[in-house]
C-alpha cells in the first residue's frame, strides 16, 4: 500500500515536473522569436532608409499598467497557496481587468502613431504629391538615416555626414600618420590610407569627415521604399498583444477555476505557472520598450 502511495506520488511529481518545464519551454521560444525579431530591426536599421520618429507617450502608460498587473497576479499567487479562493479570485480579476486595460492602451499608442502617417505598411514619400508621408517638423518628430546616418535636411537636397578622401603627397602622409592630427584642411581627421587601385599607381590619400550630399539616384530610391521602422513598431507590439489575449484566456480560465473549486496542489500550481507567463510578458514588454526608445 505504501509502495502504491509513492508510486503514485512519484507520477504525480513528474507530471507537475512536465507542466512546469512546457513553461519554460514556451518562454523559451517566445525569447527566441522577439529575439530575432529585434536582431533584424538593428540590422534593417543600418541597411538603408531608415525613419526614426517619436514614440506616442501612451506607451508609458501601458507600462505602468502592465507593471501594476505583475503586482497583482503575485498577490494572487500568493493567496492560492494560503488557499484563499475568494482573495486568489478577486486578484486575477483585477490583472484580467488591468490585461484588458493594458490592449486597450495599446491601441490608443497606434492611433497617435496612425495619425502622424504611419502605418504598418506604406511609403516613407506621398507618391501623389512627392511629400513625406509623416506629419510634423523633420528633424524635431521624425529624422530619415540612410545608411545608419542621420541625414540633415537643407533647401537644396539632404545632406548627410560621411568619409572624403583627400590627396596628400608623401611629406603630408607620413606628417599626418605620425602626429595624427584632430584636423585637416578644416575638416575632421580620421586616419591615412594607400588607394591601391591601379597596381602602378599608389594613391596617398587622407581621409577626413565631410559634409555630403545625398546623391540623386539614392533621393529618387528614397521616394519608392516603404517605412520599415513603422512596419517593426507595430510587428512587435502586435505580435507581443497576440501573446498578451493568449494569456488573459488563460487568466480567465484561473478566475472561473478559483472561484468554483478546491484550491489544490494541482490548481495552485495552474496558477502559479500563469503567473510565469504574465510576469514574462511583463518584462518582455519592458525590454521592447527600452528598445523602441533607445534603439530606435
Amino acid at each position: 500500500m505504501e509502495t502504491q502511495e509513492k508510486v503514485e506520488q512519484y507520477y504525480e511529481n513528474a507530471r507537475r515536473k512536465a507542466k512546469t518545464n512546457m513553461v519554460w519551454f514556451g518562454i523559451f521560444s517566445i525569447i527566441m522569436l522577439f529575439a530575432g525579431l529585434t536582431s533584424a530591426y538593428i540590422v534593417s536599421k543600418g541597411d538603408n532608409f531608415w525613419v526614426s520618429f517619436s514614440m506616442p507617450t501612451m506607451l508609458w502608460v501601458s507600462t505602468a499598467i502592465i507593471l501594476l498587473s505583475s503586482f497583482t497576479m503575485i498577490l494572487a499567487v500568493r493567496s492560492s497557496k494560503a488557499g484563499k479562493n475568494k482573495q486568489t479570485s478577486m486578484y486575477l480579476v483585477i490583472t484580467l481587468i488591468l490585461g484588458i486595460v493594458f490592449g486597450v492602451s495599446q491601441f490608443f499608442a497606434w492611433s497617435q502613431l496612425h495619425e502622424k502617417g504611419y502605418a504598418w505598411a506604406d511609403k516613407i514619400v506621398n507618391q501623389d504629391t512627392g511629400e513625406f508621408v509623416m506629419s510634423g517638423d523633420y528633424g524635431k518628430d521624425y529624422t530619415i538615416e540612410f545608411q545608419g546616418k542621420e541625414l540633415i535636411k537643407e533647401e537644396d537636397g539632404f545632406y548627410f555626414w560621411g568619409e572624403q578622401a583627400v590627396k596628400v603627397d608623401k611629406e603630408e602622409y607620413a606628417q599626418l600618420k605620425n602626429e595624427f592630427p584632430e584636423m585637416f584642411i578644416g575638416k575632421e581627421f580620421l586616419r591615412v590610407r594607400e588607394n591601391k587601385k591601379k597596381k602602378d599607381n599608389v594613391i596617398l590619400e587622407a581621409i577626413v569627415v565631410a559634409k555630403m550630399k545625398l546623391p540623386e539616384s539614392y533621393f529618387a530610391k528614397l521616394k519608392t521604399v516603404g517605412n520599415v521602422s513603422s512596419s517593426y513598431f507595430y510587428t512587435l507590439t502586435i505580435l507581443h498583444l497576440a501573446h498578451i489575449l493568449v494569456a488573459l484566456l488563460y487568466l480567465l480560465a484561473m478566475v472561473f477555476l478559483a472561484s468554483r473549486k478546491e484550491l489544490n496542489e494541482d490548481n495552485q500550481l495552474k496558477i502559479k505557472l500563469g503567473g510565469y507567463f504574465w510576469h514574462f510578458f511583463a518584462g518582455l514588454w519592458v525590454y521592447l520598450l527600452l528598445f523602441l526608445f533607445l534603439i530606435h
